[in-house]
């Protein structure tokens, strides 16, 4: 899965590009918007793509490219909500 949209990165709503492939996720962030987050390698957060359940995540890679930087990025587990 592929597109463009809301996506729900811990608390903060983000317009982002993101692409899924099983339990890997790659999401492109502006610059601002990754260090506003203070992304890095190792870390983990909740992230929301469209249309789908929150995931635990854990950062894999952090790749900046200005103006945009590419989190890659893989699911630890489903939301509790879903896995009932």
């Amino acid at each position: 899965m592929r597109g463009t949209g809301l996506l729900a990165w811990g608390s903060e709503t983000v317009y982002a590009y993101y692409t899924t492939d099983g339990n890997a996720v790659r999401v492109r962030l502006s610059v601002d918007e990754a260090d506003r987050f203070r992304l890095w390698e190792g870390s983990r957060v909740w992230i929301t793509l469209p249309d789908r359940e929150p995931v635990d995540a854990l950062v894999m890679n952090v790749g900046r490219m200005p103006p945009f930087v590419w989190v890659e990025l893989i699911v630890i587990a489903a939301s509790a909500a879903h896995s009932r």
